[in-house]
């Protein structure tokens, strides 16, 4: 028989050779791209050349300030020149060229803080690492290790996002969270029902304490599509922590809809709502921020216009009365004068 190479008998050290065993060159790296050079003036003109990739858990895009600078100049981490050396943008453009060993003894990570006053005349702040900060900690604390895990670990928000920031801060959304994209959240809602709706905490009066939730038709409102939201993205969201605005009460969902766009809100998702109101009832040790009331003036009942069943709208609250969250979805034209819709803000996080 002629040892064609479709029927050569191999010798026994071919046969070894291709044991995974045996050391041999990677082949898998063969065709890895290699990081594309970019390109920047320093001051006196002259151009560099850099690799704009990460130097250990510093990104590109990372903001620094110089230690001890009062005025708190602003610079960019962009790369690692082709000569080894760190590569900083300053505000007007121009590149820096800095020593490893300068960089990391005369820098640091510049906290971004936003600050505004609403027209009353009230300040409010939000610190982007702060917030970060605090929501690891809650879903660390709540038995939500895929949340906090998800979570990115430094806030880089793009000028789009930082002015509308400004504007909910001017707006009165003086709260904040940040949470994993919408899949994990989704992926997680019996857990999230479990923990955040159904746990009791320690301290709070009976009447307060939580009972087992209700949830109607849960097949179905449990698998609500969320709306608005980036898609497989960490993103933040701003709340306001007083009651619920007066004129989303007695509107149907498509003039909420109508509303909402009007001032640049979004509406609350199920997933949202369960974190949120644990949260606040967590803070304020009470579920003033979501509690059902016959009065208008104090309930704060709301839909969840950003949580969609084929048929309608998902909307909750906690029912004093039962001591308990309740979720239910109605059809689009329902409405009623104790039921309003909780805005947010949802300003997505650059990856």
């Amino acid at each position: 028989m002629k040892n064609t190479p479709e029927n050569k008998i191999l010798t026994s050290s071919e046969i070894g050779a291709l044991s995974p065993r045996v050391p041999r060159q990677s082949e898998a790296l063969i065709d890895v791209p290699k990081p594309k050079e970019a390109r920047l003036f320093l001051e006196d003109g002259t151009e560099i050349t850099y690799l704009p990739e990460a130097s250990g858990d510093i990104t590109p895009g990372t903001p620094f300030i110089k230690k001890g600078d009062r005025a708190k100049k602003k610079w960019v981490f962009r790369g690692r020149a082709t000569d080894g050396n760190i590569v900083l943008e300053q505000e007007g453009g121009e590149g820096v060229l800095v020593s490893l060993r300068d960089f990391e003894a005369g820098y640091k990570k510049s906290r971004k803080v936003y600050v505004e006053k609403t027209r009353e005349g009230k300040e409010i702040k939000l610190d982007t690492e702060e917030i970060l900060k605090e929501s690891t900690q809650f879903y660390a604390t709540h038995n939500l290790r895929e949340f906090s895990d998800k979570l990115p670990r430094e806030i880089k928000i793009s000028a789009a996002g930082e002015a509308r920031i400004r504007e909910a801060l001017k707006e009165g959304f003086d709260k904040a969270m940040i949470l994993p994209s919408s899949e994990i959240q989704k992926g997680n809602i019996d857990k999230l029902l479990g923990e955040m709706a159904d746990k009791p905490f320690p301290g709070l009066l009976e009447t307060d304490q939580y009972t087992a939730y209700y949830m109607y038709e849960p097949d179905t409102t449990k698998n609500a599509t969320p709306r608005n939201r980036p898609a497989k993205k960490a993103y933040l969201v701003l709340y306001q922590s007083g009651s619920i605005p007066p004129e989303t009460r007695g509107k149907t969902p498509p003039q909420l809809d109508q509303l909402f766009t009007q001032k640049k809100w979004d509406g609350l998702t199920l997933e949202e709502y369960l974190i949120i109101q644990r949260k606040e009832l967590e803070t304020r040790k009470n579920h003033g921020f979501d509690a059902y009331f016959d009065t208008a003036a104090q309930s704060q009942w709301t839909w969840l216009l950003d949580s969609r069943v084929s048929g309608g709208v998902v909307r909750a609250s906690w029912y004093p009365g039962s001591h308990r969250v309740e979720v239910y979805w109605n059809e689009p034209g329902f409405s009623n004068d104790l039921l309003g819709a909780r805005p947010v803000v949802v300003v997505e996080i650059e990856v």
